[in-house]
């Protein structure tokens, strides 16, 4: 999970997954299944994207920095 820009709110939670090979869900259904066991507003995810892999180092660790710059790339302000 990492923020996204956001008008209202400067940024909001935006949930990444890489689903099971044997798993079927919608990015709709997993961002209702995440949001119904949120109990903060401010933590509910706005948006959920299915992935096929995450981005990563050499030392295996995902690099959240690679997935957040698309949605920030031409804003003023980044993360």
């Amino acid at each position: 999970m990492f923020g996204i820009p956001h008008d209202k709110w400067g940024e909001t939670p935006m949930a990444a997954v890489v689903l099971r090979a044997d798993a079927n869900a919608s990015a709709e259904e997993l961002r209702e299944w995440i949001n119904s066991r949120v109990a903060a507003r401010y933590q509910r995810v706005d948006r959920v994207v299915i992935m096929a892999d995450f981005p990563r180092n050499a030392a295996g660790k995902t690099l959240k920095r690679e997935m957040r710059e698309p949605y920030w790339a031409g804003r003023e302000r980044k993360i």
